[in-house]
């Protein structure tokens, strides 16, 4: 549904929708807009328009910009949300189990992450593939220290199906690495799959890691009485 709104030099113009998240907090809310203003004519296809809009949570109240683009339509006063700046980038949170057993994956992870934000979702796909990559190893090492040159030098589908026995984990992780392998290949095997799904897979794959970690410590510090 479309919303008026007003310039400064007295203009109507009609946005798509107004901005729900805001950048900096990253807080769903209505903002308040309180200034509004075209970069040309606004008959020019090539017009941007630009809302000063002020953040509605009171443990924010930052001001920034939304930015809208011109759309083909009969009316040529319709305007499309493009982006909302300065963003703010809110690193995701890994459980310290995962943290200690691979500081590696936390900081592409984070890397990747950070990535997608800034709508770099090329990049991010490939930097998600690198940190799973870092997690199955370096996990797989820490259970089997013994064949740490062995797991390093494999390719990751063949360190998951020898070293990883958990059948969850090991099936998570294989599709992890399917998905993750399609964002560095020229043609993607599997096309109703994304970076969403790429990403849960990788949260699956984080879980059933978390859960085995945690599982041995307390079978091995809680004997029966």
């Amino acid at each position: 549904m479309h919303k008026r709104v007003k310039l400064d030099n007295g203009i109507t113009v009609d946005i798509d929708k107004a901005p729900d998240i805001c950048p900096i907090c990253n807080q769903a809310q209505l903002p308040a807009n309180i200034f509004a203003k075209l970069t040309g004519d606004v008959e020019n296809n090539k017009t941007k328009l630009e809302l000063a809009m002020e953040c509605m949570n009171l443990n924010c109240a930052r001001l920034y910009i939304s930015r809208y683009s011109k759309t083909r339509s009969t009316y040529n006063h319709n305007f499309k949300f493009d982006q909302s700046i300065p963003e703010t980038f809110n690193a995701p949170n890994i459980s310290q189990e995962i943290i200690n057993i691979s500081e590696s994956f936390e900081k592409i992870f984070i890397q990747a992450s950070e990535a997608e934000s800034r709508q770099l979702e090329q990049l991010a796909g490939i930097g998600y593939r690198k940190a799973l990559e870092f997690l199955i190893k370096d996990y797989c090492i820490s259970i089997k220290p013994e064949k740490e040159e062995d797991i390093k030098s494999n390719q990751l589908s063949r360190v998951i199906n020898n070293y990883v026995t958990d059948e969850n984990l090991k099936n998570c992780a294989n599709r992890a690495v399917w998905l993750g392998n399609d964002e560095t290949h020229y043609i993607r095997k599997w096309k109703n799959h994304d970076l969403k799904d790429l990403k849960i897979l990788i949260q699956l794959t984080c879980a059933w890691i978390e859960t085995s970690i945690l599982t041995k410590k307390y079978m091995d510090e809680m004997d029966r009485i």
